[in-house]
């Protein structure tokens, strides 16, 4: 869901910038919860204040909840059918797929900077290959984000 949702929310809405969008993607990924439900609270809040956030978050919530309930009926029937197995492989794999393309269409166009990206390639190796802990790749990230942005605001 999460190119729905940037797409929905910079392109054909245009509530967020591209920026703003990675701000929002960053703040989501960093709070305890879905993703999903932390982006679509954060732009609910943005757009509408603190009403905007609670039926942005139920709005996300609802229709999520009832299709798990759904699924989860199905897959109690159709767990151990061949082809069910290869259909939820084949989400998980598309899901990533997503995610991935979302990932470069904004970083591209958002982080400019040689050493943002020489800093993402590091977070993901620290993670994927070392088994760094997620929370202290984001705490590394805020404070080399924050060293770099009080550089430019020394140079400005």
């Amino acid at each position: 869901m999460i190119p729905l949702v940037v797409d929905l929310a910079t392109i054909r809405r245009d509530w967020l910038s591209k920026e703003e969008m990675m701000d929002c993607l960053t703040i989501a990924q960093s709070l305890p919860g879905g993703i999903i439900i932390n982006m679509a609270s954060y732009i609910g809040r943005r757009l509408c204040g603190t009403t905007g956030m609670l039926f942005a978050a139920f709005g996300v919530v609802l229709p999520t909840a009832t299709l798990a309930v759904l699924i989860g009926v199905l897959l109690g029937h159709f767990g151990d059918n061949v082809y069910a197995t290869g259909a939820i492989l084949g989400a998980k794999a598309g899901a990533v797929g997503l995610v991935l393309a979302t990932f470069f269409k904004l970083g591209a166009q958002v982080n400019k900077e040689r050493l943002s990206w020489v800093v993402a390639v590091c977070a993901m190796a620290a993670v994927l290959i070392f088994h760094v802990s997620v929370i202290l790749v984001i705490i590394a990230g805020g404070v080399l984000g924050w060293l770099m942005f009080m550089k430019r605001r020394g140079e400005g």
